[in-house]
Parts: C-alpha cells; structure tokens; sequence
C-alpha cells in the first residue's frame, strides 16, 4: 500500500464529486443525527448549536481551547489549518447489517491559513460562529471534513476504488497544475480510483469544507515537499506536511521490545484527536522474532489514514483507502482498520507510527 491550487478544467465527474450530496451506504454510512440528538447536544451544556456565542480562548503550548457557558467547544492549534469542534452527534457504521459502529460529536473544519496564536479573538469567534452555524444546518449545509471523506466509501454514488498510484486529480479526471512541477495530466485508466494518500489529497485539498468572507478552506497541495503544502506521498505527508506532527515518527514505544510491534502508548493515544492523520509502516515483517524496521520515516512509511475516535466497542478506528477493501474504508477487511491492539487484528496497530494534524 505504499504510495508511490487552482485545479483546471473541471470534467462532468469533478463538478459532480464537489456537490453531490452525501447518500446512505449500502456497507458504510455516515448518517446525520435527528433534532432530537442535537436537543440532547445543548440541553448537556455543549451549545452545539445555539444562537451565535460569546467564547472564552485559553491557550496552552499550542493549543487554543473555546469555551461558551463553561464548556469547552472548539480546539485550535498553532500553524494547523484544522479546527476540531463539538457538533451534532453522527454515527458511521460499517457492515449490513453493521459490525462498526461510531458515534461522535466531532465536526472538523478547517482554515483560511494555519491557525495563529495572535489571531484576534474576535476573529476567532466570528469564524467559530459561523462554523458553527454551518454544522447545524447540515445536511443541508456545507459538509465537514469526516462527512466529505465518508463521501467515497463503500456503496456510496462517488465510491472511490483503489489503484496504487492513482491521485485526486486522476479520480476526478482532470489535470492539475502543481505549484512546483508542470502540468499533470489525469491518467484515464485510474478515473474514479484513488490511492491512499491520494484519497486524502482528494478530500483535503481537492474539496473545500467551509468557505468563509470568501476565502475557501481547502489545504493547498504540491507534487513533492513544499513548504505549506499538502505533499503526494504518504512519507512525505508526515515528513512536511502543513500543520503539527502530533505523534513524533518512533519504531516502538519508549522502553518497548521491538517485538512488540510499536502499538500506541497511552500518550500517543490521548495525544489524537478526529481528523489527525495517522501513519503506519507497512513494510516492516512482524512475523518474525526480531523484525529489523527501517528508522527512516520517508522509507518506511507506506500508508496513511484519518482518524476518527473510538467505535462502541472502544476499538480506535481510522478511515483509510486499501487495496483489501478496494477503496476507503473503517471496516475489519484483512485487517482491522485500528490504531490499538485490542482485538483479534493487530496488523495496523502494530505498525502505527505517527500522526499529523493538518
């Protein structure tokens, strides 16, 4: 699985993946909550969708926590475009009928410019108003990040499958013009197909989630390391990307056995929130005593996820594009598509290796 703007001309299938709505999936669904949940939200003090709010900003290291009526509601980090916040409660599943069930009051969104610390607060506010305001109009209203990306899951109208080379501007069909190399021209044999990074290329730069004062929302992407920009490869995505490694790049845990096959400590696990970009090694050999694992992280990571929080199992899922499931998913196909080592399928948790907040 390892992988290898202004976009242009948009095809009929490009115009169609930026406003499609999101349809019920047939094997993974991302289903909106009722009036009733999002009564639940407010009446438990989260003023998920209350009228527009006064905030309260408490900055720490480099996270700025926004508070209303006590409760914290929003979380912002220096030089990341990803804002996390409180919203209507949403439940994905996987399976028919469903073996994966997540509930979550996570919405991302993402900025204009990475977050700064200096920003005004009242800047501040009127953007997490109006963010705000958007989640609670869905589903008619401007989709977040996690809905966008459920978008192309399995059984979906825009169902992304997997080829191993294949970027957004592929699936979309159309050619794009990086900011540091010449034109790229779609490869017509990969229309509709996406590898794993190119998935979240697609969803993150490709589509915008929230446009505010006019200034669109997506993270703008280069070809190879470009200082601000969403790379191409998976390696390169935790190696430069935008925003804040929020997992530094280690074989195993601190102290651990490299037998044990690195799964996430307790740390690195609160240190995640939904939306986080995960990063494993997937070329490193488990199946032996004493796996010799490259300390290179552009060599050995090889596959990349978003994550998404913890199912009702208590199992922490991530959504990625696999070869296995031939496209994204959340799902238990060949491997469990987890970050911890809680089940019967351990294959992803042994090789977690990083994670990176946009």
């Amino acid at each position: 699985m390892k992988d290898d703007l202004p976009l242009a001309q948009l095809s009929a299938r490009a115009l169609l993946a930026c406003s499609a709505l999101l349809l019920l999936a047939t094997n993974c669904t991302l289903r909106e909550s009722d009036s009733e949940e999002v009564e639940e939200a407010v009446l438990a003090g989260t003023s998920a969708c209350a009228a527009p709010a006064t905030f309260t900003f408490t900055t720490s290291g480099d996270s700025t926590v926004a508070s209303t009526g006590g409760q914290a509601v929003a979380w912002f980090t220096a030089g990341a475009y990803t804002v996390r916040m409180v919203g209507p409660t949403r439940t994905f599943t996987w399976g028919n009928p469903a073996l994966v069930t997540l509930k979550s009051t996570a919405w991302v969104r993402t900025l204009a410019s990475p977050f700064r610390a200096d920003m005004p607060a009242q800047a501040r506010s009127d953007w997490l108003n109006a963010a705000r305001a958007v989640n609670c109009a869905a589903p008619t209203g401007t989709k977040d990040v996690l809905a966008i990306a459920f978008e192309y899951v399995e059984g979906t109208p825009l169902h992304a499958g997997y080829a191993y080379g294949a970027d957004f501007h592929d699936y979309l069909g159309v050619a794009w013009d990086p900011p540091d190399a010449g034109i790229r021209s779609p490869d017509p044999t990969l229309l509709g197909e996406l590898d794993c990074s190119g998935y979240v290329r697609l969803v993150w730069g490709a589509r915008s989630n929230f446009t505010y004062k006019g200034a669109s929302s997506s993270v703008p992407l280069s070809l190879d390391a470009f200082a601000g920009m969403l790379p191409r490869r998976s390696s390169q995505q935790y190696v430069s990307g935008p925003g804040k490694v929020i997992v530094p790049f280690r074989l195993v845990p601190p102290g651990g056995a490299a037998t044990n096959g690195g799964t996430p400590t307790s740390a690195e696990v609160s240190a995640l929130a939904a939306g986080d970009l995960v990063f494993f090694d997937t070329s490193c050999d488990y199946g032996v005593s004493n796996p010799s694992c490259s300390a290179d992280p552009s060599v050995a990571i090889g596959h990349v996820g978003m994550f998404l929080g913890k199912d009702t199992a208590s199992n922490l899922r991530f959504l990625s594009g696999r070869a296995s499931s031939d496209g994204p998913t959340i799902g238990n196909v060949s491997a469990w598509s987890i970050v911890n080592a809680a089940t019967a399928s351990s294959w992803f948790a042994k090789r977690f290796r990083a994670a990176r907040r946009l």
